[in-house]
């Protein structure tokens, strides 16, 4: 039991930090919410492809860099089997967040928005987690899963240069990546 919660701590973490920063960036304009998730699972497809593309899969000039950046992804391309390389670390989680959120709250002037951009981004963040899980460790699953195991799974055995979207393929589209 205690390995489960370890493992997929962010499960509990990022939704208990959602609410609180609600709660404390409260009170904002509530009417607005249900946009500024939306906005962020949109978001937070476009930062998976992003950060897939452009940094989990760069070789960086520092050694340091490639080590915080990467490392564990290469290691996951090495060993997809391994549940201890699936899931990605809460803390470099939190890091991104907090760097996001400082970036909303300029961009908005509102950290009740900022708030509402980061409860949708984190929703999204913990949807990856879980198709990311499935697709690697579990034999059963649904149509939907399904397509995204066989294009996630392109990606890891075939061309690590295509199908960088894990919960959807629209930016792989965009950005002519698909397979």
């Amino acid at each position: 039991m205690k390995t489960r919660l370890v493992r997929f701590r962010s499960f509990w973490i990022f939704p208990c930090v959602a609410i609180a920063l609600l709660y404390l960036t409260g009170p904002g304009d509530k009417r607005y919410l249900p946009l500024l998730f939306s906005i962020g699972l949109l978001l937070w497809t476009l930062i998976e492809y992003l950060f897939h593309r452009f940094v989990l899969h760069v070789e960086f000039r520092s050694p340091l860099v490639n080590k915080v950046a990467n490392a564990s992804h290469l290691g996951h391309h090495k060993a997809p089997r391994d549940g201890s390389q699936i899931l990605v670390h809460p803390s470099f989680g939190i890091v991104i967040s907090a760097i996001l959120f400082g970036l909303f709250f300029v961009i908005t002037g509102d950290p009740f928005r900022a708030a509402g951009l980061m409860t949708g981004i984190w929703a999204g963040f913990l949807y990856y987690e879980m198709v990311h899980y499935r697709v690697h460790m579990s034999l059963k699953s649904s149509p939907v899963l399904q397509q995204q195991r066989r294009a996630h799974f392109y990606h890891h055995f075939s061309d690590s240069s295509r199908c960088f979207g894990v919960t959807s393929p629209l930016w792989d589209y965009v950005f002519g990546t698909r397979r």
